[in-house]
């Protein structure tokens, strides 16, 4: 054998132990950091699973075992740790779609993680599957809206918002979710899915008639929710007033209630109803009158623009009290009750 042979020998074997030591090296590297990532400090953990998610896509023979060790040990982690090990599993997944299952069970369960800032980490990647085109397959809906009922109120209110782009994305499929919401037992599911229902209804009026039933029993069922409904029943009734007539009493029960939201919104909702129909609100004009009368001066520009409505509709149901109206022209508590007299008497013909 020849000097350049012995060589050319010399360096493949050299390359070949250089190799074999750089991977042995990888793989204690590995395993020092999964040690790390059950036993180290929080920072200590949270570097671990941010170098494991790197090693695993540097050697595929380590990638089903680090999915493996960040499933099993996910809930017993701390908060920076548990999302460092979520976003982890959602970059391995793209190399290893076959564990799709696993990894998103394993993400699934963090909605009961202790700690909000995971939860709220947990919503913003199931909004954005919701929002995917097979939307329609998937249950990720329902489970955003069972996080309606969260403890803490920036994970409901960032879900709300979520629930909201869904809903107009893709309707068909969060509409049946939406009714059963408005169902819930938890009156913070309830609340949450009207304040959505009403922004939708300003939009897709035509569609959210249909949970018009759900609406109205839930402004019937307690004193927490009426305030919501009642705004939510006016939209609807802008789309169909004959729909939300079960919903009249209640109002014209709502101008007396001793909160002044109340009766104010009670007053915009029988206005709005009662500007596409003003038969469907007529016992509620005596009341309205009444409202006017008091020295509850705080309701009186809703009070006014509800009979300015309803009197353009049917002016003869307002007639009876347009000097009443008249009168808040120029005796109004403040100028902005002064001025919606004015609107609602040239409203109401007078």
């Amino acid at each position: 054998m020849g000097l350049l042979d012995r060589f050319k020998n010399l360096k493949e074997a050299a390359q070949e132990w250089s190799e074999g030591s750089s991977i042995a090296s990888l793989d204690r590297k590995i395993e020092n950091n999964l040690v790390a990532m059950e036993s180290g400090s929080e920072i200590e953990r949270t570097a671990a699973v941010k170098a494991l998610t790197i090693q695993a896509q540097t050697d595929d023979k380590w990638t089903d075992p680090i999915i493996n060790s960040f499933i099993r040990v996910l809930s017993k982690q701390p908060s920076s740790t548990q999302e460092a090990i979520i976003d982890g599993l959602m970059a391995l997944r793209k190399s290893k779609p076959s564990r799709d299952k696993d990894i998103f069970g394993a993400i699934q369960e963090t909605f009961d993680s202790p700690h909000p800032s995971v939860r709220s980490k947990t919503v913003e990647i199931w909004t954005r599957f919701s929002l995917k085109s097979d939307a329609k397959k998937s249950d990720t809906i329902a489970d955003l809206f069972e996080i309606l009922s969260d403890e803490d109120k920036d994970v409901r209110y960032q879900t709300q918002e979520s629930l909201v782009k869904i809903l107009n994305t893709v309707p068909k499929a969060a509409l049946p979710e939406l009714k059963k919401a408005l169902g819930d037992d938890d009156w913070r599911v309830v609340y949450h899915s009207i304040v959505i229902l009403t922004g939708f209804a300003k939009k897709y009026p035509a569609p959210s008639v249909a949970l018009a039933p759900e609406v109205i029993e839930a402004f019937n069922s307690g004193e927490r929710l009426k305030e919501r409904a009642a705004d939510c029943i006016g939209m609807l009734g802008l789309a169909n007033p004959e729909a939300m007539k079960p919903a009249v009493p209640g109002l014209i029960k709502g101008l007396e209630s001793k909160s002044s939201e109340l009766r104010k919104a009670s007053a915009t909702a029988l206005g709005r109803i009662g500007s596409k129909n003003g038969m469907v609100v007529f016992h509620a004009v005596p009341k309205l009158a009444k409202a006017l009368k008091n020295e509850d001066w705080y309701v009186h520009t809703e009070v006014v623009k509800a009979l300015g409505y309803i009197g353009s509709n049917k002016p003869t149901l307002v007639k009876p009290y347009l000097a009443l109206i008249e009168n808040k022209t120029k005796t109004g508590a403040d100028h902005k009750i002064c001025d919606a007299a004015k609107w609602a008497l040239k409203k109401a013909g007078g």
